[in-house]
């Protein structure tokens, strides 16, 4: 059982059973920081995670643009105002001991805005955090988190393949279609943008990113759990990790509450801990990826120390065992 340690620079935990792992100090995988954006190999954290048989592992990684670091590339000279966030396919032939750009010839980019790298902006764009992979007749799923800049829209996208082995192949929603093919703007110059984004689904239910997608093998349907803050019937605010299934991906059940919790993006003083990137593993799943999930797992989350508000680097990984019922 490996279990990711997602981190710029990337490591696992190791053991017999996902109750068993232990870590394990080696780097599995790490970006080589380049300062030149069109390489797509600034700094990696490893997302979504596939494999068939155990041995070959594909992955979606959260890959950060830091365009602060090229003197004149990012007047702001500011993190969040300079960072470009890209999603990119890395690939493991040894049982995901270690990793490496997925694909041949150029950089193995799954999904970045058609625009090269914005400058007239505050705020971080592009699109970040994949969740994992699952497998639905013969098509390999996963969303994306857009922040909303020109013609993309904020929310949640959902893209797709066929060919798992090829990074370039993912597909977007168009709002119609699984049509939207990414472009690497730095290689394909000139195109129009309105061709190349995502609609995202169900931004009217699920505003929040998208943490972990799994297949409840009762029913077929699809479960993603989220952090979010909702209202309840009675008008009370609830922060928390929410759910909400679909039976096609794309329409979504008004969001559950799992558990209440002090989310990241709205940390502050009253509590010592947020929490964040939640999702549903059963150890008893019946697919090398824990795509699917039966009556009982457990909600995996981080969660962050907080000193006088802030995040630290002390952080743990938690679980919490949930029992799951279909809806009658």
């Amino acid at each position: 059982m490996n279990l990711i340690i997602s981190h710029n620079d990337n490591r696992a935990l190791v053991g017999p059973t996902i109750n068993e792992v232990r870590p394990r100090c080696s780097v599995i995988y790490r970006g080589t920081r380049s300062a030149r954006l069109a390489d797509f190999d600034d700094l990696s954290w490893i997302g979504g995670v596939y494999t068939r048989d155990g041995q070959t592992v594909y992955a979606l990684a959260h890959t950060e643009l830091r365009g602060e670091r090229i003197h004149g590339q990012c007047p702001a000279g500011r993190y969040s105002a300079c960072l470009l966030n890209t999603v990119t396919g890395l690939v493991s032939r040894d049982g995901g001991r270690s990793f490496q750009p997925a694909g041949t010839g150029r950089p193995p980019v799954v999904a970045t805005l058609p625009y090269g790298f914005p400058t007239d902006r505050t705020a971080r764009v592009g699109y970040a955090n994949p969740s994992n992979i699952i497998e639905r007749d013969g098509w390999f799923y996963a969303f994306v988190f857009a922040d909303g800049y020109k013609d993309q829209r904020r929310g949640n996208c959902l893209i797709r393949t066929k060919d798992i082995e090829d990074p370039f192949s993912w597909r977007a929603w168009n709002g119609t279609d699984f049509s939207a093919q990414f472009i690497d703007p730095f290689r394909e110059p000139g195109k129009d943008p309105k061709l190349h984004v995502c609609a995202p689904v169900a931004s009217n239910v699920i505003g929040r990113m998208i943490g972990g997608i799994v297949t409840y093998r009762d029913s077929g349907s699809v479960i993603a759990v989220f952090g979010d803050k909702r209202q309840d019937a009675n008008g009370r605010w609830i922060e928390g990790i929410f759910s909400s299934t679909s039976s096609d991906l794309l329409t979504w059940t008004r969001p559950s509450l799992i558990m209440e919790a002090q989310v990241l993006w709205d940390k502050s003083c009253e509590e010592p801990h947020a929490y964040f990137y939640p999702t549903l593993i059963d150890p008893d799943a019946r697919t090398f990826s824990f795509e699917d999930v039966g009556t009982s797992g457990f909600l995996y989350l981080t969660r962050y120390q907080l000193d006088k508000c802030q995040v630290t680097w002390d952080r743990d990984l938690v679980r919490v065992p949930v029992t799951i019922q279909k809806m009658r």
